[in-house]
């Protein structure tokens, strides 16, 4: 996040509230101040937090399981700049961060930490390098994610670097170069100051990374093109609200926090980038950056991979998953009849029906439109009545 403080002012704000898997904030250590210095969990279905890791003031035991050994202090695990970036690790349980012109990896081993007993660490072998020797605003590392696949990312303030890292024993770190704006981008572009610095990164269901910068603009970056296409700008904030933290809920929507504004706390349809403010707790810090496990787009779990039906039915699908733009539904002990087979996106949108007629075992071959891009769908089964009889996912590939 880039340290840029506006005026403070009271905001009323619409109130939604939803469950929320735990999401560690960096905090400032007191109400109103502006040092990025402490680690919380933040239960954002209440607004409260739940539980203080770490603060540098508090006199905590510190054991370190970083690959150097060194041993280490409240005063030394944050340097006095703070945190300027983090991301959750739900391989390892591990939250994983770097300070403000600091280029070491660290983290907090949330496993094995226990009350008044924090498991930190540090991988010197595993620093973080832009390729510049003056580390300056420019270059200095503010956004950091990880992707669906469990690899870490992290982006400087102009994206003139993105760094790929992986966790474990054996960890690596490899700078991937410059991100290119996309083509769409016109007058946006991902490397300037004043719209595009800034903020934090989520990884979606995809294998994408989305950007949200300080200035509320949204990036989907394409880690395989290297390439960044600007969204759209976040609607609905206060004027004084800066995006510095960001995180996704388990619906796959966007969760921001602000340093500058620590009135409300937001949650963001990332299809439509349509705000609305979420109740705060008592406690309402100064937040700099939000991790979690959570992916963009993703929904709650179902029970299983498998196919959910009802009673009367048997539907399966095949290649899953398909591989190009078509798959076949083999159906079974269904009545005979008319029935609607709907295939929806991760959002609910209908991206085809067809209409089909059961009269026993029935084949049915499904050709996605030209649009259709890969990712998670949802394939409905509905009778002539509107009621569903099968529900299934699908991966397209």
């Amino acid at each position: 996040m880039k340290k840029v403080l506006l005026p403070m002012m009271a905001i009323a704000c619409g109130v939604s509230t939803f469950a929320q898997t735990k999401t560690f904030a960096i905090t400032s250590e007191k109400k109103g101040e502006f040092t990025w210095t402490a680690i919380r969990e933040l239960d954002f279905s209440t607004g409260e937090y739940t539980k203080t890791l770490f603060t540098k003031s508090a006199q905590q035991n510190l054991m370190m399981r970083g690959t150097n050994g060194n041993a280490v202090n409240n005063q030394s695990f944050i340097n006095g700049r703070g945190v300027a970036a983090a991301a959750f690790d739900k391989n390892t349980n591990r939250l994983y961060f770097s300070e403000m012109y600091g280029n070491t990896l660290k983290f907090v081993d949330i496993a094995n930490s226990t009350t008044g007993s924090l498991s930190v660490g540090e991988n010197n072998d595993a620093r973080f390098s832009t390729g510049t020797k003056k580390v300056d605003e420019s270059n200095v590392i503010t956004r950091m994610a990880f992707t669906n696949e469990g690899i870490g990312y992290a982006l400087t303030n102009d994206a003139s670097s993105l760094i790929k890292f992986t966790t474990g024993a054996n960890a690596t770190v490899t700078n991937l170069g410059a991100i290119n704006d996309s083509k769409k981008n016109k007058d946006i572009s991902i490397h300037t100051q004043c719209t595009s610095w800034g903020g934090d990164m989520i990884g979606d269901i995809y294998g994408n990374l989305y950007l949200v910068t300080m200035r509320n603009n949204v990036f989907k970056i394409n880690i395989n093109k290297m390439e960044a296409e600007f969204v759209g700008t976040i609607k609905n904030l206060p004027a004084t609200f800066t995006t510095n933290g960001a995180a996704a809920d388990d619906d796959g929507n966007i969760l921001l926090s602000s340093a500058s504004n620590a009135d409300s706390y937001f949650k963001v349809n990332a299809s439509t980038l349509e705000a609305v403010a979420i109740k705060g707790g008592k406690d309402m810090y100064n937040v700099s950056d939000l991790a979690n496990s959570n992916l963009v787009y993703q929904r709650k779990p179902i029970a299983s991979n498998a196919a959910i039906t009802t009673a009367i039915a048997e539907v399966s699908i095949y290649p899953n998953p398909a591989v190009g733009k078509t798959f076949n539904v083999s159906l079974n002990k269904l009545d005979a009849g008319n029935y609607n087979m709907i295939l929806t996106d991760v959002n609910g949108k209908s991206v085809l029906t067809k209409q089909i007629n059961i009269n026993g075992l029935s084949m049915e071959n499904v050709v996605l439109p030209k649009a259709a891009t890969a990712g998670i769908y949802m394939l409905r089964v509905v009778d002539n009545n509107g009621k569903t009889v099968s529900t299934n996912r699908i991966v397209i590939q």
